[in-house]
């Protein structure tokens, strides 16, 4: 698309008595945005529809994914949609602890006190991890020539430590070269000096105090204390993201992927939304 036709989308989406842009469109509209990535928050960025049809999560995706295409070819075909289930142990990484974080990619917390939390007991089978179940990270990739999701592999706790594996050891979005404060250096230098926990049967895990660390160190302090499998030999995981709010968070979101919450049903809970 040439820049002539994207210039010509704004004028129709300037605030009018026919139109008003709403505050979470305007947050979006930087003032350093490129034609390009205005154009993809400005033609669609949300689907009301998907509520108001009553649609299946399911459904609201095919339909999003058939608009994507349509209305972005040549300006961002490679915007994702993805279905947002409520959280519950029969989901897909459900083994993954959620690591929010702040815009310096220190480990802001579920409520911005830095302490992270996992929702579920961990039943533990009392085997050790292995490395293979260690790298089974929540990442996945897209093929750029079937467009279809494929898994990818990280790196095991003992490599990454090490050094000799320089595969991301999470999930998600951060900034891998992130460092901890002096304080949650020597945090996790304690706890990785404590014995790990192998023992058998259910059990609470966290929360675990990561303030001043990285959300790499938080994340090593997690699979350093949980290292035993769970009843479905699944390892102790990490999801690393920006805490919505924050400036990366609408940086690598808005542009990126429309999300679709998901009730227990299988219908979509509320409007979906580009970010």
């Amino acid at each position: 698309m040439k820049f002539s036709v994207l210039a010509a989308l704004l004028p129709a989406f300037a605030a009018s008595e026919e139109h008003v842009i709403s505050d979470r469109l305007r947050k979006l509209l930087r003032t350093d945005m490129t034609d390009r990535e205005r154009a993809m928050v400005i033609n669609k960025y949300e689907w009301p529809e998907c509520v108001h049809r009553q649609m299946t999560a399911l459904q609201c995706k095919e339909m999003i994914d058939r608009e994507i295409l349509l209305l972005n070819t040549g300006v961002h075909t490679t915007i994702r949609s993805v279905i947002i289930p409520k959280r519950g142990e029969d989901q897909e990484w459900y083994n993954a602890v959620v690591i929010p974080l702040f815009d310096s990619d220190a480990v802001a917390g579920r409520n911005g006190d830095g302490l992270v939390h996992y929702d579920f007991l961990w039943h533990s089978t009392g085997q050790h991890v292995s490395e293979e179940e260690d790298s089974e990270i929540p990442c996945v990739e897209v093929d750029p020539e079937t467009l279809e999701p494929v898994r990818c592999k990280g790196a095991s706790l003992e490599g990454a430590l090490t050094g000799d594996d320089q595969r991301p050891i999470a999930g998600g979005n951060f900034d891998p070269n992130a460092i901890s404060s002096p304080e949650g250096q020597r945090k996790l230098a304690e706890e990785l000096n404590k014995p790990s926990v192998v023992k058998e049967g259910p059990r609470t895990i966290g929360p675990w105090d990561c303030s001043g660390m990285s959300g790499v160190d938080c994340c090593f302090m997690i699979k350093h204390e949980v290292r035993d499998l769970d009843e479905h030999n699944h390892a102790i995981q990490c999801y690393l993201d920006y805490q919505p709010g924050t400036k990366k968070y609408y940086e690598q979101q808005y542009n990126a992927r429309v999300r679709i919450f998901q009730n227990h049903e299988g219908f979509v809970s509320q409007i979906p939304y580009v970010g």
